[in-house]
């Protein structure tokens, strides 16, 4: 195995403007490349919220941030030195509901999904279910239901297992202990053998998540020991959201034990 150190020179997961929840105006494409340029990264992905108008059961939120919406990004802005990529942040829902249509597969490099955005309610988490062991069931259950889809793995990333907005806190992290064990390492090895990337969030990690290394440590470390690759996201909603990759992301790896060799980037 390499000892090279895990590459902290990418963010494959990042907001602009584009994106309903972005707090910053300012946060635009040519703002984050210019970024990108000045911090020596070798490749960024924009990734806005996107729901596909050909998918029926967008929310109300998410169903104005179409296709024609996110490729208002386009033509993507330029950094010297730096691989500037065109991806989306979609939904999965369960029930083989996902926010991307097999046509637009192709438009993105990259498709980052996220299963357990579960503020959502009546759309992403089903009504009712807010108990640690209804929580624990429902991501399991879709992180299997996801491995089982027939999707462009090799530029797919699975977002932010480090974390969550609903329940937050200690209730996910309990939620997150009661996943059976051998369900859990079933579901990153399929991803492993798909290709899938897993997602090192840095806003996660900036919610102070770092301090316990149980939970979503634990997530991570099982994708790893399963074969899986990971990726660097800011998962910036702000400017100030871009720094977290700088201040966060080695700290992260090096507690994981990554190295070079388990470097996720699409393809």
């Amino acid at each position: 195995m390499s000892t090279n150190p895990f590459p902290i020179n990418h963010d494959l997961h990042t907001h602009t403007s584009l994106s309903a929840c972005c707090a910053d105006h300012k946060l635009t494409g040519a703002f984050t490349a210019k970024y990108a340029g000045a911090h020596g990264y070798a490749t960024l992905c924009f990734t806005d919220h996107f729901w596909d108008a050909e998918v029926p059961g967008a929310s109300a939120w998410y169903a104005p941030q179409d296709i024609n919406h996110v490729k208002k990004l386009l033509p993507l802005p330029k950094a010297e030195g730096v691989n500037v990529l065109f991806g989306c942040e979609t939904e999965y829902c369960g029930g083989k509901k996902l926010g991307i249509a097999p046509s637009h597969y192709d438009q993105f490099d990259m498709i980052v999904i996220p299963v357990n955005h579960f503020h959502m309610p009546g759309f992403v988490r089903p009504e009712g279910c807010d108990t640690e062991e209804g929580i624990s069931e429902l991501l399991i259950s879709r992180l299997e239901e996801l491995a089982s889809l027939d999707l462009p793995w090799s530029k797919v990333g699975i977002a932010h297992l480090n974390g969550c907005i609903f329940p937050s806190g200690e209730r996910y992290e309990r939620a997150l202990a009661l996943i059976p064990e051998v369900r859990l390492r079933s579901a990153f090895s399929r991803f492993a053998r798909r290709g899938a990337g897993i997602e090192l969030n840095a806003s996660c990690f900036a919610t102070g998540w770092m301090d316990n290394r149980d939970g979503g440590f634990r997530l991570l470390r099982t994708a790893l020991e399963e074969g899986c690759r990971f990726y660097c996201a800011s998962d910036a909603h702000t400017r100030d959201g871009l720094d977290s990759i700088a201040r966060l992301m080695r700290a992260a790896a090096d507690a994981l034990g990554l190295t070079a060799d388990d470097l996720f980037l699409p393809s």
